[in-house]
């Protein structure tokens, strides 16, 4: 494999979790925000739902884009054919958790790469399964008294106080989070780069 080249990123998200883990990590990036509309309700798969929506998420920011290699994610809950994205309201998070909890559930991430320099697309996904506990109303209420589920899909974060919610999962745990890196990596050293070498 030939030596990794220099990786500016270009973030398609406004994520505070996504820009977190690059950060955590010492990788510079750009934030060009996606305008980008998520609709769950397309007939498909999920795997082919979420990565539709992360590729649509990077399409959104070429022409704003100065160049470098534009990543987007999107992330998604799936059980019994029911896709759950991002609540509406208050009142529809309570519906999702109420839905989740006591039982298992898949969770999408998928990752969108965009190689303004090469013109390719690189596109795939993750799938996790978490397994969450019981709850009754008055917990779920009391958990949204500790994080805002508005901007999370499902209603919930695995992290902090998800904690107390999530009994176990089989598979990546931040693809739960919303940004696999390990992943990311994996993909970034197809077309010849590599968050080791991000400097």
């Amino acid at each position: 494999m030939p030596k990794n080249k220099k990786l500016n990123i270009i973030l398609a998200s406004s994520s505070p979790r996504r820009q977190q883990m690059l950060k955590l990590i010492d990788v510079p990036f750009e934030i060009v925000v996606s305008h980008y509309e998520e609709n769950n309700e397309m007939k498909s798969r999920p795997s082919k739902i979420v990565m539709a929506h992360a590729k649509g998420k990077v399409a959104d920011v070429i022409s704003r884009a100065k160049g470098g290699v534009i990543v987007g994610a999107d992330t998604l809950v799936y059980k019994d054919r029911v896709i759950y994205g991002k609540p509406k309201n208050m009142a529809d998070a309570h519906r999702m958790l109420k839905e989740l909890q006591g039982k298992t559930h898949y969770v999408y991430t998928a990752l969108a790469i965009f190689d303004t320099n090469k013109n390719k697309w690189i596109v795939d996904y993750l799938r996790t399964k978490v397994s969450m506990r019981k709850l009754t109303k008055k917990e779920i209420s009391r958990y949204f008294e500790l994080i805002n589920p508005l901007d999370k899909a499902g209603s919930y974060a695995i992290q902090e106080a998800g904690s107390i919610i999530v009994d176990k999962i089989e598979g990546c745990y931040y693809n739960v989070l919303g940004f696999p890196m390990a992943k990311l990596d994996e993909m970034l050293r197809e077309i010849g780069y590599s968050l080791f070498n991000a400097k």
